[in-house]
């Protein structure tokens, strides 16, 4: 059951917005022509999460401000009462520009670590130039909640992250989920 949350603001650029939609379009389309018995779960959010279907997701814009938990809170939620993990093989899949606010961290991170304890793997897709975290200065507040930044600490066997920075990066980074390696 992959998951994708992708984070349409207005600041986007029409690359991302293409790489945000380009991907999980990529990835839909391959789960389908391979599984046959697949149930493709599209979540998206804003502040708060929402179940959506396919044609929703491909062509909703959200009205900005980004709580990622919201969407990972709804995907654990989902997972919980339709795909019990003995039952399902659970892939969830995020799509972002990276952003959240720092206020939302802890809760993103509880509800990653939920849906890896019963995925089979977790892919993040960030979109956009590499973010260093800064630390030491105090006027970088947002490097601090930028997703890649913030999950570098939580990758393991069970997560694989990519970024596409343009057109060209959306095959590698369809690649790097579903190619093994």
């Amino acid at each position: 059951m992959p998951d994708y949350s992708p984070c349409s603001s207005i600041r986007l650029s029409e690359f991302e917005v293409f790489a945000i939609l380009s991907n999980p379009y990529d990835s839909y389309h391959f789960v389908r022509s391979k599984y046959n018995h697949t149930d493709i779960v599209f979540v998206s959010h804003d502040t708060e999460g929402y179940e959506v279907n396919e044609d929703q997701f491909f062509t909703r814009s959200n009205s900005g401000g980004t709580k990622v938990s919201s969407g990972l809170m709804l995907v654990d939620e989902i997972i919980r009462k339709r795909y019990h993990p003995n039952s399902w093989n659970i892939y969830a899949f995020q799509c972002s520009d990276g952003d959240n606010w720092p206020d939302d961290t802890d809760k993103t991170l509880a509800s990653l670590e939920k849906i890896k304890s019963v995925s089979q793997m977790f892919g993040y897709c960030e979109i956009g130039p590499e973010v260093i975290d800064k630390s030491d200065d105090p006027n970088n507040w947002w490097s601090h909640s930028k997703l890649s930044n913030v999950y570098k600490a939580h990758m393991d066997k069970k997560m694989k992250m990519s970024r596409m920075n343009n057109k060209k990066d959306v095959w590698p980074a369809f690649k790097k989920f579903f190619g093994g390696k």
